[in-house]
């Protein structure tokens, strides 16, 4: 419920007292897979790895990886660590980010996509923004295709900066290219009327990126099988705020052209009350219309708020992977 209402460091501070505890309830996994996704949404990686071993020593199977399964699985090899395209981003981005941007620019002359891996970043500032933003303009130009990790949490950190000072155009610019490079035109809109505000200046305009189509694992199965032409599955992202969130709209405009509606809930971070009531409604308003309605793979504090709602039984959930 704390997470639920936007309160992520007393939420994790919850379920870290709550490990402390050898009661039942606390002997199991889910709560350790609960604080493993909080930690990952948040970027704090350093708490994430320092429990990694605790979790192998008390269950005596694998921990979850910082990078989860959900996903690498999506990824073909070269695109993993390790591999020639993957490269990361960590510490402060500033002017001494310079180098590894170089690094990326150089390697991307020779690629046809590159994995770039932002989790780990802890801070921004103008010159390391200005220096990251350049580079995403230049990978698209030269018909280089870029895959984000750690983009949510980058975007936290830029409105975050924004916010502190929102006249410095720096963070905002490099925000709206995230939003350009993911293809996501409605968080790119609601952050220019933000900008324009702040700012007093008129709203920088939506324009698409054409960029070659970054490849997927080509040994992946199917999270859901093509029932019909068109799109197999609607994803959810971010946050969902409130009942008339934008996200949902599109949601009941894609249920209703459908019999088979698979949700991806992969990249949802998480959903206040009023969202998630509204979603239980729309779902269950869909599965009373004979409609087969599928929640794919949400993370475990999305999950376990999912199972505070009253969703009809025959709404199918299926679990994220985990690891082992």
């Amino acid at each position: 419920m704390l997470y639920a209402i936007g309160r992520e460091a007393d939420a994790a501070e919850f379920l870290r007292s709550m490990l402390e505890i050898d009661e039942p309830q606390t002997r199991g996994p889910e709560l350790w897979y609960m604080l493993f996704d909080l930690l990952r949404a948040r970027g704090e990686w350093r708490p994430f790895e320092a429990l990694a071993p605790r979790f192998q020593a008390k269950f005596g199977v694998p921990a979850p990886k910082w990078l989860s399964d959900e996903e690498m699985a999506r990824l073909p090899p070269e695109g993993r660590p390790g591999g020639p395209g993957y490269f990361e981003l960590n510490g402060k981005l500033d002017a001494g980010s310079g180098p590894a941007l170089e690094r990326v620019r150089a390697a991307a002359r020779g690629l046809a996509w590159v994995h770039l891996d932002v989790s780990r970043l802890g801070a921004v500032d103008p010159a390391g923004c200005e220096g990251l933003l350049e580079l995403l303009q230049f990978l698209p130009y030269n018909a280089c295709a870029v895959v984000l990790t750690g983009a949510e949490h980058l975007t936290d950190l830029l409105r975050a900066a924004a916010a502190n000072n929102p006249r410095i155009q720096a963070h905002w610019s490099l925000l709206f290219e995230i939003y350009r490079v993911r293809g996501q035109q409605r968080e790119f809109e609601r952050a220019a009327l933000e900008f324009a505000l702040a700012a007093g200046s008129s709203p920088p305009l939506w324009q698409p990126i054409m960029m070659p189509v970054a490849p997927t694992s080509q040994q992946e199965k199917r999270d859901e099988p093509r029932y019909q032409a068109g799109p197999e599955a609607f994803t959810l992202t971010g946050v969902l705020r409130g009942g008339a969130d934008p996200q949902l709209i599109e949601l009941q405009a894609f249920g209703s052209e459908r019999q088979y509606v698979n949700i991806n809930l992969t990249q949802l971070r998480r959903m206040d009350f009023s969202a998630g009531t509204a979603l239980a409604n729309l779902l269950n308003a869909m599965a009373w219309s004979d409609k087969t309605v599928r929640l794919i793979r949400p993370n475990s504090l999305v999950a376990a708020f999912l199972s505070t709602l009253s969703l009809d039984s025959s709404i199918e959930q299926v679990p994220a992977r985990r690891p082992g």
